[in-house]
């Protein structure tokens, strides 16, 4: 996930990753600037995205 946010990975490796780290799914929150990924286990974990100013 950090390769992806570092914008080193493709949208379907990013994806894999997620999979791959046992990330059922997730939700991302615009407004609140927060990813949410919930994992097949019942556990969730939210991160606070930077605020971007794009060009």
């Amino acid at each position: 996930m950090r390769a992806d946010q570092a914008g080193e990975a493709t949208f379907p490796a990013f994806v894999r990753a997620c999979w791959d780290a046992g990330v059922a799914r997730y939700d991302v929150d615009t407004a609140a600037r927060t990813c949410t990924y919930y994992g097949s286990d019942g556990d969730s974990c939210t991160e606070v995205c930077p605020f971007v100013t794009l060009p």
